[in-house]
């Protein structure tokens, strides 16, 4: 039987804010600080170019994917992080209008490379050679990631609320928005791990999915804190809450790791990134961002088999079907209604 290595990539979770909330064992019974990079020109490290390094354990100039170079200006790029920042700081309306007018142009694009660009360069990913099931990644899409719509406009959510916040404050619009923001999040995050609880029957050797939630939180928390006091916090515990619902949903062969690029605090990204783990020698054999590939590697042995895996027998079931074509059960959806 296939033992699979679950990974759950919470962009953003901050190892000092894990510590400080008492969650540790959820997140990782083992753990450690992951040490992490900054774009030479943001002088912060950003999600779109460290999730390829993770995955390739390569840094962006190897894997060639960076969020901002020597040609870009960072205060007129388009950066999800740079417009939250711009409306917090008070910049004026014009310089505010002018950046997001070119998010608006570029910033979709952002995290959106698909799996062939490293197969089209012959860079290997975590992913070959290996039954595997990559969800979300940024700037590692796959064509399932839009069949089953887990590509999540992060941009979108942050402009919307923070234009709420620019009209009016502690506004009741504000107010009103923060309940349908956190179902949205929360929302996204579950269909996520609804996919790796259907994925984790099948002999995978490795799913690997992406989680925005604790970043979008950590991102939005200097306006929503205000308003719902300790939000940051009771999103940490909601998380911790879905990893150990997984972890205790999975065969006793299975491992899980949970690894994050950078943490966040007061609405910044900080270098103190987190990788814990259910298999203590993953966080001891992972020093910085660039060595979570092979601590994965290491416990992950590489089947080879392509295509989707059977089930697991611990998920086989004795159960028969009455055998039935699709015209048939297209007829009976009809006459009640549902076609």
């Amino acid at each position: 039987m296939t033992s699979t290595t679950v990974v759950l990539g919470w962009d953003g979770l901050d190892r000092t804010l894990v510590e400080e909330y008492d969650l540790t064992e959820a997140f990782g019974p083992h753990y450690s600080p992951l040490e992490t990079f900054d774009n030479p020109i943001l002088g912060k490290p950003h999600t779109y170019e460290l999730w390829p390094s993770i995955i390739t354990g390569r840094p962006p100039n190897e894997h060639g994917v960076h969020i901002a170079t020597d040609e870009d200006s960072a205060p007129n790029h388009p950066l999800f992080e740079a417009i939250g920042e711009t409306v917090w700081k008070a910049t004026p309306r014009r310089l505010r209008a002018a950046l997001e007018k070119r998010f608006e142009g570029r910033g979709a694009k952002l995290g959106l490379l698909s799996a062939d660009y490293y197969r089209t360069r012959d860079i290997s990913t975590v992913f070959d050679g290996r039954t595997a099931r990559p969800i979300a990644i940024p700037n590692y899409r796959v064509t399932r990631d839009y069949d089953l719509d887990v590509v999540f406009d992060r941009g979108r959510e942050f402009e919307r609320f923070l234009r709420a916040g620019e009209r009016g404050g502690r506004s009741r619009a504000l107010a009103a928005l923060v309940p349908q923001l956190e179902e949205l999040l929360a929302g996204e995050a579950s269909r996520k791990f609804g996919i790796v609880r259907s994925a984790v029957q099948r002999e995978y050797d490795l799913v690997f999915v992406w989680l925005g939630f604790i970043d979008t939180v950590g991102h939005l928390a200097p306006i929503a804190g205000e308003i719902a006091p300790g939000w940051q916090e009771r999103s940490y515990r909601l998380a911790a809450d879905w990893t150990r619902e997984l972890r205790e949903a999975l065969l006793e062969t299975d491992k899980v790791v949970c690894v994050s690029d950078h943490g966040i605090r007061e609405g910044h990204h900080t270098p103190d990134a987190f990788i814990g783990a259910t298999h203590k020698g993953i966080p001891e054999s992972a020093d910085t961002v660039l060595d979570v590939r092979s601590a994965i590697e290491n416990v992950t042995p590489a089947s080879g088999v392509t295509g989707t895996p059977d089930l697991k027998e611990a998920y086989r079931t004795e159960g028969h079907t009455h055998v039935r074509t699709a015209r048939d059960v297209k007829e009976q959806l009809d006459g009640l209604g549902y076609l």
